[in-house]
């Protein structure tokens, strides 16, 4: 989707009673000429977050939070940059400027989505008349209220979904959603049959995906739609919609793997609890869910498989992990999981479990090197505390990963490390050590990783005026980052990097010099042409 102009942007902003529009969702109490609320982004018992309605700001001077009416709504309801405007725009009557491709775009996007929800009615409604799923949901413990909250469906056997919706969705519209699979003849035939249906949705409640689980024997046990126009596995959750309508901001939440895990822990009195996809967790659905949250709480089964699992978790969130968050891991006993823990235990039993058993991430790293290196010599302590710092390093700079190194030194045997981090002493090592990659590509990078709605931004080949995106920025927009890219990215420390006012800002200054100097090029390159011309010139007879 090409960029919304500056000056829509700013029309919007200017219009748009911000003490209105944060008043729906904080209960704000004037104050002079401000209003004050408890801050919706932290826990506080006095109200540190202020409106000002002559500025068009808010600033919470606990947390840091502040910005303009955009920002507030893309924090609290976790909206994307054009949806937040898109959403203002709708409340003053406008209409968003848009090019052609752009609203076509939309169009295809708001028609999918309808798709998807009439598929999902008429899944729901084979639930009622297939006794034998209903039974199986039974035998799992589940209630018809809960199956009727998480929209619980069933697909029958056989190929019944194109002619079922009739003219409410196309056959190409069912292909591309994932609900039909086409063969190379031309062929199609239902993706999901005999399964139990779960819907997938996202923070807002569109049906993006659904998973389905076989009846009896069969593989795969489940099945997940493929990636769609809609869905995208490694960017969304199973249970926040869910979640968020209990509690848009909870106190934490506790991530699982599977759909019943989720299902069963929020009838059992336990409602923020998500669950991944079928995938290894992603740095897109940690960035989601430290969105809603500060704490986030990973419970997987006590198996090695669960181990791995963690890890990887941990290694991921890592370069996440600034002042303020927390995470922990909890692993349930061998041959359980949440579905059957909570079962056997109740709300109670569960929740104790998780408070006394859950690890810090610092306690779970060195127990994770402690079992892949059991030795406990002084090699291999040193060798352990190295790799450990090796992961710390990952970390934004900040109290956090001080406090976490230290930790770690500790449990390896060493003391009076400094709270603070000094700079190395001068001498022969310090001269011959490197300095840390800087560079304004890794720059422009990790701007974009720290607020994706600006990619939009430079997608167009206009921006980078007739020269190309540098060759990061080219895997960012063909999702082909790698690792290296990101950390590279995350060791970039830019001052007020997640002010969204601030990124944006610093975007077009890139963008800008970056401008200037192809400018500053093409004038070189006709000058020369120009001489090169008239030499030519001369010479000719």
């Amino acid at each position: 989707m090409s960029r919304i102009p500056e000056a829509f942007v700013e029309e919007v902003v200017t219009r748009s009673d911000i003490v209105e529009v944060i008043g729906a969702r904080v209960p704000l109490k004037k104050k002079g000429k401000e209003f004050a609320a408890c801050c919706p982004f932290h826990q506080e018992k006095t109200p540190s977050f202020y409106v000002t309605p002559d500025k068009q700001f808010y600033h919470c001077f606990g947390c840091g939070a502040h910005g303009n009416v955009v920002g507030f709504l893309m924090e609290y309801d976790h909206l994307d940059f054009p949806t937040a405007i898109e959403h203002l725009a709708g409340r003053l009557g406008l209409e968003i400027p848009r090019e052609k491709g752009d609203q076509e775009k939309l169009d295809r996007i708001g028609r999918l989505r309808q798709v998807t929800a009439t598929a999902a009615d008429w899944f729901r409604g084979n639930l009622r008349s297939h006794p034998e799923a209903i039974d199986f949901l039974k035998q799992r413990g589940l209630t018809g209220e809960t199956a009727a909250r998480f929209a619980l469906g069933f697909a029958p056997p056989g190929n019944h979904l194109e002619s079922a919706l009739g003219s409410k969705a196309s056959g190409e519209e069912l292909v591309a959603t994932g609900l039909l699979v086409e063969r190379d003849d031309g062929q199609r035939y239902d993706r999901f049959r005999a399964r139990v249906i779960f819907p997938i949705r996202d923070p807002r409640g569109h049906v993006i995906g659904f998973g389905g689980r076989v009846i009896g024997a069969g593989e795969p046990k489940y099945l997940n739609s493929p990636e769609t126009e809609l869905f995208h596995k490694g960017q969304g959750v199973y249970g926040l919609y869910e979640s968020r309508r209990v509690d848009q901001r909870p106190e934490a939440l506790l991530v699982v793997e599977g759909y019943m895990d989720v299902i069963l822990l929020a009838q059992y009195g336990i409602p923020h609890v998500v669950a991944t996809l079928g995938t290894a967790t992603t740095t897109e659905q940690l960035d989601l869910l430290y969105r809603q949250t500060d704490r986030l709480v990973f419970c997987f089964d006590g198996d090695s498989a669960g181990r791995r699992a963690a890890v990887k978790a941990l290694q991921v969130a890592l370069p996440l992990l600034q002042d303020g968050r927390d995470l922990r891991f909890a692993f349930l006993p061998e041959g359980e999981d949440p579905d059957s823990f909570v079962q056997a235990n109740g709300r109670d039993g569960f929740q104790r479990f998780v408070e006394h058993n859950a690890l810090g991430f610092d306690r779970f790293l060195t127990l994770h090197l402690d079992e892949a290196t059991p030795s406990d010599d002084t090699a291999a302590r040193a060798r352990k505390n190295k790799q450990a710092h090796q992961l710390i390093e990952r970390m934004p700079q900040g109290s956090l990963r001080r406090l976490t190194a230290r930790q770690v030194d500790r449990h390896h045997g060493l003391f009076g490390r400094p709270m603070r981090e000094q700079p190395a002493a001068p001498g022969p090592t310090a001269a011959r050590r490197p300095p840390p990659q800087r560079s304004e590509e890794l720059a422009l990078l990790h701007l974009l990783l720290e607020h994706p709605h600006l990619t939009e931004r430079v997608r167009s080949p206009d921006v980078w005026h007739a020269g190309t995106p540098p060759a990061v920025i080219e895997r960012l927009l063909a999702d082909a980052l790698t690792e290296a890219d990101r950390l590279a990215a995350a060791e970039q420390r830019i001052v007020g990097i997640e002010n969204p006012e601030i990124a944006a800002t610093m975007l077009s200054d890139i963008l800008e010099k970056r401008r200037q100097r192809q400018v500053l090029v093409e004038k070189k390159r006709r000058q020369r042409s120009g001489l090169a011309g008239e030499e030519n010139g001369q010479d000719s007879p």
